[in-house]
């Protein structure tokens, strides 16, 4: 049996997420339903139960007081994903997990992703940047330091993995963590996780030390897989403003009193424009970019790019116009420093941009 999980805390629009990915999980499955346990660690649980009843949920209630004693000394918000999955197993030893963010929701039938949960395979969403180039990626706004400091500190210590000395190196592959897919038998690598976390975050303070200290661990113990095909995770603050407004729309009174078969036909029948939704306006707000940054093929290709999720919108072309003229006529800035003997000078890509509204958004 595999447990299903989701962390939903603080506020309502991140229920509404919640609600929406956790009935986009059972709009799409096609699986044996009893192999399946969902559980939300909430501080609330009442919200959901109206959404989701019929569905095979249990509901743990957080209070503040333990996530303030998950967040540690430091507030690292991201901690408590951690020491979250480490309870589960401490509770569910026998039962491999899939986790997801909130902010995600799926749009094809998970049960196939569930099969390559193994001892020798682990999930995450996807894999995003080398350690290497990501000064680069994160020269593009301002916050090379954070990798300068994470690479200066690989490079001069080693760390423990499985009870035995692991070194890491910047040829590894950053992951995404908006998915995690655990089994059983890693379930002991927790605490390296947690530990390694705890490192990155006080000697660099950067955001992204907790899916760092998943990416390393994972990959030194397993295969990791990615599961962008299966569903998609609006980051940025943009996609979630605008997947906001959709969900707030949606789950109105009148959703919950549908039977559970409509509310999960409802839910599969929105996941597919939702998501094009969502990329066409990750691209628009691209191609704004890109033009601010005075590179105005790349702002092209995205513009154009976005046609083919949505049609054209006279807002964002105006708002090009605006954006186009504007850098044209003012003369150019000096981009942020970056350490010359790690990266090459930052470029625009889709790397760059997907941590740019990462940052924003965080």
């Amino acid at each position: 049996m595999k447990n299903f999980i989701v962390l939903s805390y603080g506020r309502q629009n991140e229920y509404q997420r919640a609600v929406f990915a956790v009935l986009s999980f059972w709009a799409w499955y096609r699986g044996d339903r009893a192999s399946v346990q969902t559980i939300i660690y909430t501080d609330n649980p009442a919200f959901f139960q109206p959404y989701l009843a019929g569905l095979p949920v249990q509901y743990e209630l957080l209070t503040p007081e333990q996530l303030t004693h998950m967040k540690g000394p430091a507030r690292y918000v991201h901690r408590v994903k951690v020491l979250l999955l480490e309870l589960v197993f401490t509770r569910f030893p026998a039962r491999d997990i899939l986790y997801i963010d909130t902010d995600t929701f799926f749009v094809a039938d998970p049960a196939p992703l569930l099969a390559r949960l193994t001892p020798a395979t682990s999930l995450m969403h996807q894999p995003e940047y080398l350690l290497q180039d990501a000064v680069g990626v994160f020269a593009e706004f301002g916050q090379q330091h954070y990798p300068e400091q994470l690479l200066e500190l690989l490079a001069r210590e080693a760390f423990q993995v499985a009870g035995q000395p692991a070194r890491f190196y910047s040829r590894q592959m950053a992951w995404n963590s908006g998915v995690l897919g655990v089994s059983r038998q890693h379930a002991g690598l927790l605490p390296d996780v947690l530990k390694l976390a705890d490192t990155f975050f006080a000697r660099t303070r950067w955001f992204v030390s907790e899916q760092l200290a998943f990416s390393l661990v994972l990959q030194n113990q397993s295969q990791l897989v990615g599961c962008q095909a299966y569903l998609l995770h609006y980051w940025g603050r943009r996609q979630k403003c605008l997947m906001d407004a959709q969900l707030t729309g949606l789950l109105q009174p009148g959703f919950q009193q549908t039977s559970l078969p409509e509310r999960l036909r409802r839910v599969r029948q929105l996941t597919g424009p939702w998501q094009r939704q969502v990329e066409a306006d990750r691209l628009r707000e691209g191609a704004l970019y890109a033009f601010t940054n005075r590179q105005p093929a790349a702002g092209v290709k995205y513009a154009l790019k976005s046609l083919t999720k949505a049609p054209f919108s006279r807002y964002f072309l105006r708002r090009l116009l605006v954006v186009s003229r504007r850098t044209l006529a003012s003369p150019p800035t000096a981009k942020p420093a970056h350490h010359p003997a790690r990266s090459e000078p930052a470029r625009f890509t889709p790397k760059a941009w997907g941590q740019v509204t990462r940052s924003r958004s965080e």
